[in-house]
């Protein structure tokens, strides 16, 4: 009998341990291996689902593959240093190791294709006015808070399994 109060009292210090959210932290700009304005980009009339394909399709938005980029910057800029950086990172095959700004724990269950295909959530409702910076900066939290305020304000599931459980994309 005294081990399920002890037991539950350890998941619950874990459950909440685990929940705080990955650095970096809201407000921080890293250094990245090669400059990138979202902003150049979106001013080129370049929608986030057209290079984040995920986002729409799948759990993940994810970093766009590099050959992706070289579809326009195989002309576009290519003698600047950047692209040219760029471009022996795809000669060489290698993906270009770009710090990420958002990241979930493992064990929690989120779906890109539900937030923004289904349920029509802009991008910048969780990742802030992207499209307006020309060094990405995490602008909004992604922790466990901020998304059950949205689900309050949406009046969508806030059940522990609706984030902690693996359910269809």
């Amino acid at each position: 009998m005294i081990r399920f109060p002890l037991l539950a009292i350890v998941v619950v210090v874990f459950c909440v341990k685990a929940q705080q959210e990955p650095a970096p932290a809201v407000g921080t700009a890293v250094l990245q291996p090669l400059p990138f304005s979202h902003r150049a980009h979106t001013e080129l009339g370049l929608k986030c689902a057209e290079c984040h394909k995920g986002a729409a399709q799948g759990r993940a938005a994810a970093i766009p593959p590099e050959s992706l980029c070289m579809n326009c910057h195989v002309t576009v800029k290519a003698q600047s240093p950047s692209i040219v950086t760029l471009t022996g990172f795809v000669k060489r095959r290698e993906p270009v190791p770009w710090v990420r700004l958002y990241r979930l724990p493992d064990f929690v269950s989120f779906s890109h294709k539900r937030h923004f295909g289904k349920a029509q959530i802009a991008c910048s409702t969780c990742h802030g006015e992207v499209e307006q910076q020309d060094s990405l900066a995490k602008k909004k939290s992604i922790g466990m808070q901020s998304c059950i305020a949205c689900h309050d304000q949406r009046k969508a599931n806030n059940n522990c399994d609706a984030c902690h459980a693996v359910h269809p994309a």
